[in-house]
């Protein structure tokens, strides 16, 4: 047994001392790339020691520093294809494998030589770059834990691309050929989970996706170039779990032993020609050519911003037959024998129109699809005027709630109801993607279907549904939705109390970690109330009073007179932040690095004019609200009417009542973009005539108050409207 490992050892050895160039490359660029880098860095390197803690361990593994990140996949590439270059030549391997040994040792020595060649440079220069850190800024332990585990993501993931390029080497009789085959293995299953994804949004229109797909969520741990991907940054933050170095582990043994058993049946004949295994040739170029073909053709479509899909076909078949010539060329390297595989050629553009079409035709129902009513345990909603009416604190890490709150169980028949009527909606051609564009909204949806104060033009936006079904499953889709019948349900809706704790930010302010409460109103101008600790908890409970009390037209059709803005101590951040150097919070998880002082805000607290208990108390402590601008009060007013307004003339009338001194200017070369400015207290007033709200109501999504003015106040201060010639 001794002889036998020691013959081992000396077969390695002698394969390093033949490879002493890719040695000595790999150390350079290591060298250069982290003690030499880091160096640099740490000389000019100025912030505290908890920044550094979250910065450092990137430099080791290439997440702070994407060069090294290139160097170490060039190198897991390079490493393999030099290693196994002698079985692209038929001299080379018949000498190999006329030698008495064994094909699996020829394979795992020269493999073992590989993965030494380049982790030993990696790991001598990691030792180094922690020894200049320790040097220049002292290491600690919580840095020498998160550097250790930022450069085992790295070896993790030089491992996989190099068992992926093995693996690719092996099927490829040409090392130019290994080289794409190699970053076609990489690419290729994370071209396909993204491509998934890709489509789904392009086709389907009622695609909606407020985290990761599960085909995004696939390529992570399924594909060579999505683990690497997510091995770089998650050990480099400290976040490094179980999955992705066991995915790592388990695909990096199956790409091995498919390699191993390749390699076993390799024919010395094979030497020279593009494939190893004249069969897989247009196995691979159909499988190749197809995800390709629609990927390119989609990135096509999206850098010149063509609208719907239109384009697509012509685009994905002109691309796939490009795709099926290049690839047919690099397997002859003849251009006469082109048409040779027209077999192959003829399905992957088969199989591409295929693709195109399941999509295309929704075949499974994808966009009508709606779960029963008695699968389902809940349903949220959250149209688009949401994003603008509601600002949430950072008590989820940050992330405003996007998609609405789940409502009540006794409010799944009005939601359901009205999911149906955008599914109808999109039968009759409506959908997201054309509901804000009245030149595409079909002819059926434009009959008046509302008696308000909206138009046929505005009457339609998009919301998202969210169904948790009772086996624990969301689904998330996007409908184009009526503005009467969305009304009608948020007025149901909002009947429930619980449902408007949910909903309404106020609730969830913790109001012991209050630290200021300001107030704007209709001048925008923000004035801290000078309140003592329980007057500011007086006037948040008048509010959360005020906000449960409110009847829902108010918040529909109401128009505030200003708004609150609540600043808090964010005890998540305290919690589980680190206080820096100079006193900083420095609080980092996935998705959200944070430094700051552990505060946090949340504004957009709209007063009514109903909510008499928060105007009584704010008048008690001696704050009275503005209802309307007083002209004496403005220098200037400058306005800039939409191009809708200027071309629909809606805002002729309005100029032609201006005197001599208002000023019109006109940009772009066009007569429908212009700023009018005023001086004169009669255009003052004028302009100011046209303004009837503070803010828009719960389902207005901008859309109803398309012009803007930025009016300038005598006292210095500017504020900016919306409003509507």
């Amino acid at each position: 047994m001794t002889s036998k490992i020691s013959s081992y050892i000396k077969l390695i050895r002698s394969d390093i001392r033949h490879r002493g160039w890719l040695a000595a490359l790999s150390f350079t660029l290591f060298f250069l790339l982290m003690p030499v880098y880091i160096m640099l860095y740490l000389s000019t390197y100025t912030e505290n020691t908890a920044k550094l803690i979250e910065y450092f361990p990137g430099l080791l593994n290439g997440n702070s520093q994407r060069f090294l990140a290139a160097a170490i996949a060039g190198l897991a590439v390079l490493s393999a294809l030099t290693g196994f270059s002698y079985i692209h030549s038929k001299e080379k391997s018949d000498f190999v494998h006329s030698l008495p040994v064994k094909r699996t040792v020829w394979f795992g020595t020269t493999y073992v030589s590989g993965l030494l060649i380049v982790l030993i440079p990696y790991v001598v220069c990691s030792i180094l770059s922690m020894v200049v850190e320790a040097a220049s800024k002292g290491m600690n332990l919580p840095l020498a834990g998160r550097s250790a585990e930022a450069v085992l993501g790295g070896i993790l993931a030089f491992f996989v691309l190099y068992n992926a390029s093995v693996f690719a080497v092996m099927l490829t009789g040409r090392t130019v050929t290994g080289l794409l085959v190699s970053l076609a293995v990489i690419v290729y299953p994370f071209l396909i989970f993204t491509l998934i994804s890709a489509l789904e949004y392009a086709f389907y229109n009622t695609f909606y996706s407020i985290d990761e797909t599960l085909p995004m969520k696939l390529a992570e741990y399924l594909s060579p170039l999505g683990l690497f991907s997510t091995l770089i940054p998650q050990s480099s933050l400290g976040t490094l779990g179980l999955a992705a170095p066991a995915a790592a582990l388990v695909m990096s043994a199956l790409l091995i032993a498919a390699a191993v058993l390749i390699y076993r049946l390799y024919p010395s004949e094979a030497a020279g020609t593009a494939m190893a295994f004249p069969i897989t040739a247009p196995i691979l170029k159909v499988l190749i050519c197809i995800p390709s073909a629609l990927f390119v053709s989609l990135m096509i479509q999206d850098m010149m911003a063509l609208s719907g899909n239109e384009w697509l076909p012509v685009l994905s078949l002109l691309t796939a037959v490009i795709f099926c010539a290049v690839i047919d060329f690099i397997y002859t390297m003849d251009l006469r024998l082109l048409l040779k595989s027209w077999k192959s050629s003829l399905l992957s553009i088969v199989g591409t129109l295929a693709v195109l079409c399941f999509f295309q035709f929704d075949l499974i129902g994808y966009d009508t699809y709606i779960p029963d009513k008695d699968d389902i345990e809940s349903i949220s909603f959250c149209p688009d005027s949401f994003q603008n009416y509601f600002c949430y604190p950072e008590s989820e890490y940050g992330a405003d709630p996007a998609s609405g709150y789940f409502a009540p169980e006794d409010m799944t028949d009005t939601l359901y109801t009205l999911a149906l009527s955008g599914i109808d909606n999109l039968e009759k051609g409506l959908n997201t993607k054309n509901v804000y564009d009245m030149d595409n909204i079909p002819d059926v949806m434009l009959s008046p279907t509302l008696a308000g104060k909206k138009d046929a033009g505005e009457e339609f936006f998009s919301a998202v549904f969210r169904y948790r079904l009772s086996d624990g499953r969301i689904i998330n889709r996007r409908y184009a939705l009526g503005y009467s019948d969305t009304a009608d349900a948020l007025s149901s809706l909002l009947e429930s109390r619980e449902y408007r704790k949910c909903l309404f930010p106020i609730f969830e302010i913790d109001k012991d970690s209050v630290t200021s409460i300001t107030l704007s109103d209709i001048y925008k101008t923000s004035d801290e109330l000078k309140l003592d600790k329980e007057q500011k908890k007086a006037l948040l409970n008048a509010y959360e009073t005020d906000v449960l009390s409110a009847s829902a037209d108010t918040f529909i059709d109401g128009n505030p007179l200003g708004e609150l803005q609540v600043n808090f101590t964010n005890t998540v951040l305290k919690e589980n932040g680190t206080v820096t150097d100079d006193g900083m919070i420095s609080y980092n998880i996935p998705g959200l690095s944070y430094f700051g002082d552990g505060t946090s805000y949340v504004p957009q607290l709209y007063i009514y004019p109903e909510y008499t208990n928060t105007l009584e108390l704010l008048k008690e402590y001696g704050y009275t609200m503005h209802t309307e601008i007083v002209p004496d009060d403005v220098a200037s007013i400058i306005l800039s009417p939409s191009a809708a307004s200027a071309e629909d003339k809606r805002c002729d009338d309005l100029i032609s009542r201006l005197s001599d001194t208002a000023v019109i200017d006109y940009y772009n070369d066009s007569a429908y973009e212009m700023t009018i400015t005023v001086t004169a207290r009669e255009d003052i007033e004028l302009i100011l005539s046209y303004m009837d709200h503070y803010a828009g109501g719960i389902l207005d999504d901008g859309s109803g108050y398309p012009d803007y003015m930025e009016v300038q106040y005598k006292s210095g201060y500017t504020g900016d409207y919306s409003l509507k010639i």
